[in-house]
């Protein structure tokens, strides 16, 4: 039997290897007009640097880069740890950047001094401790606990002091049993502030004391804060980072020793919760 003649083969290239030369025309393509949109005047970079020379911080739109140190926010925004620095160097750059006098004597007038810069950050602190304080006075009052602890603040914290005899017994730092459900209320109420810096002092009068457990008042203070500090924690679920305890023993009296009711102030336990700004 005859065998089939074969077609004869096409000229030129496959069909495949246009396709292929195409593609790789598109990537060279791609690769140029990359290299030539990341090349710049070196002059216009020059310009763009010294803008920058003397500006310590910025706010970006999305949120991904601080200048300065800090912790990132959101939306861009950065916590700036020290801000009459910051601001009263923004007023020497506005004044340094242009040579117009009238501009620099305007820049002059609306600058703040350092006693404004700080009496600003204060009263934003103020602020801040006073609507905290508000909170917590409004949950201890729900709690039925606003007669049995002293509620107050600074331009820095919100300030609760427990007396020392409704936790402990004299010389003790184990906390009562039926102590133990007024301090789950102080955890529900902290709980709301987890993220600041919330620290736990304790404190006792000038009476020296000696035992087998504490040598001396420092110790007992430091023992019984620390006991306030883990039953606490068993409650609610804090931040540790955010955690801080203190011992002061007789070294910060709020009231004279020189008398019963005096000594009895003296021996308690304060928790101090500091605002967002002071917690940064």
């Amino acid at each position: 039997m005859a065998k089939r003649k074969e077609p004869p083969a096409e000229e030129g290239s496959p069909a495949w290897m246009a396709t292929f030369s195409d593609l790789m025309n598109l990537l060279l393509c791609f690769f140029v007009l990359l290299f030539a949109s990341s090349t710049m005047d070196e002059g216009k970079i020059q310009k763009i640097a010294a803008s920058f020379d003397n500006i310590t911080f910025n706010v970006l739109n999305d949120g991904s880069v601080s200048l300065v140190d800090g912790d990132m926010l959101s939306g861009g925004v950065t916590q700036i740890p020290d801000i009459n620095s910051i601001l009263s160097e923004a007023g020497k750059n506005i004044e340094g950047e242009t040579g117009d006098q009238s501009v620099s004597s305007r820049s002059d007038a609306e600058r703040l001094s350092d006693d404004e810069l700080k009496e600003e950050y204060e009263s934003r602190g103020e602020e801040q401790s006073e609507e905290m304080y508000e909170e917590i006075v409004q949950s201890a009052e729900s709690y039925r606990i606003d007669t049995v602890i002293e509620i107050d603040y600074t331009s820095q914290y919100v300030e609760l002091e427990l007396n020392g005899s409704v936790l402990f017994e004299s010389g003790s730092a184990k906390i009562k049993d039926d102590s133990k459900m007024f301090l789950q209320k102080i955890a529900s109420i902290l709980t709301k502030y987890r993220y600041c810096i919330i620290e736990i002092e304790g404190h006792t009068d000038n009476v020296p004391i000696s035992t087998s457990s504490f040598e001396n008042n420092r110790e007992l203070s430091a023992e019984r804060a620390r006991s306030v500090y883990e039953y606490i924690m068993e409650q609610e679920n804090f931040i540790d980072s955010n955690m801080k305890i203190t011992g002061y023993g007789d070294s910060k009296p709020i009231a004279s020793n020189a008398t019963e009711e005096g000594r009895s102030k003296n021996r308690r336990v304060s928790i101090k919760i500091y605002n967002p700004q002071n917690s940064q």
